[in-house]
């Protein structure tokens, strides 16, 4: 016994200095961002990395960070990447999806609760596997109501996107379903033809790509330099004009140079939107910062206490919107009574509302 317990021990301590140079922290320059952990790590999070994924590996870049590794080295991404920026590679990523691994989320019942595991696809049959894959709990380790404890380049955190397109949420853009389709969807379920803008109008039925909202270019760590990576026509992020005058932001809906209205046609979205106050109020006063999808209905955020900080119109929890409760209704069946909010007519209660 005293002889196997010996051997062991000769046997982790020839390993350590081994051990030691695979663990080493990776994540320098731009790739720090999100890559924050050791090299074991980092990649078991993505995929059951096995020694031969690297070790039998041909690409030269790996052959030679192995060949030239000493215990202990601090590796950069680049060492087996290369030196180009993630902004660079997204864009063959995203435009090649097809060419590589993804996952597929595995959902429970339950809304706004993170997937209960993932499923390989090899290789991705849909863009947003692809996109899940790092850019969810999947990739970015454990969320909290959706968050990440990861900083991204804007200075807030990513958010679990797995988790905002699941079709057991409230609201959701048709990402990973159809909005006919959105299970956890109070009816009615699709907006209006009237709210949409081609060729968006078969609502309810169509399904969305990452791309559709997101640009992928290769101009550094953002993709397109505009805040997002923002895609359109119209690049006017209205979630990010805090402060901004209500005149100042009724031009901009007017003149349709908020992002939305790329697909949203705000003439046609009811009154809700057109009567009175609302046409001063800015899509944060209303809706969550980050539109991917919500525990609310109709992506509505509230000023309620579940409300996460990073879904609030700053980002940061400041801003937080003017709603503490809301029902859902047919479009052009909205009143007063649909939305407490505290403010002209509004009451302070709405029977059977939703809340954060």
């Amino acid at each position: 016994m005293k002889r196997i317990v010996m051997t062991i021990a000769a046997l982790l301590a020839m390993a350590a200095p081994a051990m030691a140079g695979h663990t080493a922290a990776v994540g320098q320059g731009s790739c720090s961002y999100c890559h924050k952990v050791n090299l074991v790590t980092q990649h078991g999070g993505f995929a059951a990395t096995v020694c031969q994924t690297c070790h039998d590996s041909t690409s030269q870049n790996v052959i030679d960070t192995i060949a030239g590794g000493a215990a202990g080295q601090p590796y950069a991404c680049s060492n087996c990447h290369g030196a180009e920026s993630h902004g660079q590679k997204h864009p063959g990523y995203a435009a090649n999806y097809s060419a590589y691994n993804g996952v597929q989320p595995v959902y429970g019942t339950t809304a706004w609760t993170a997937p209960t595991g993932y499923t390989p696809v090899t290789p991705a049959a849909k863009q947003y596997q692809l996109c899940v894959k790092c850019h969810s709990s999947n990739g970015l380790g454990a969320t909290t109501n959706g968050v990440s404890a990861i900083v991204g380049p804007s200075g807030l955190s990513l958010t679990d996107q797995a988790l905002e397109f699941s079709p057991n949420n409230r609201s959701a853009h048709p990402v990973i379903v159809t909005l006919n389709n959105q299970v956890g969807s109070l009816a009615p379920r699709a907006l209006t033809v009237s709210e949409m803008k081609a060729p968006w109008t078969n609502v309810g039925n169509q399904l969305m790509t990452c791309g559709d909202c997101h640009e992928f270019v290769d101009t550094g760590i953002q993709g397109s330099g505009i805040s997002w990576s923002l895609k359109g026509a119209n690049k006017a992020w209205p979630y990010t004009a805090a402060g901004v005058s209500s005149g100042t932001y009724q031009t901009m809906r007017n003149n349709s140079m908020s992002f939305c209205w790329n697909c949203h046609n705000f003439s046609g979205a009811g009154e809700v939107h057109t009567t009175g106050d609302h046409d001063n109020v800015r899509c944060i006063d209303c809706h969550i910062r980050v539109p991917h999808g919500g525990k609310v209905s109709r992506l509505i955020g509230t000023n309620t206490p579940g409300l996460p900080a990073r879904y609030s119109g700053d980002g940061k929890g400041g801003d937080m919107p003017k709603i503490t409760s809301f029902k859902k209704a047919q479009a052009g069946k909205y009143s007063t009574s649909n939305c407490s909010a505290g403010c002209e007519d509004h009451g302070n209660a709405v029977t059977g509302g939703e809340k954060w």
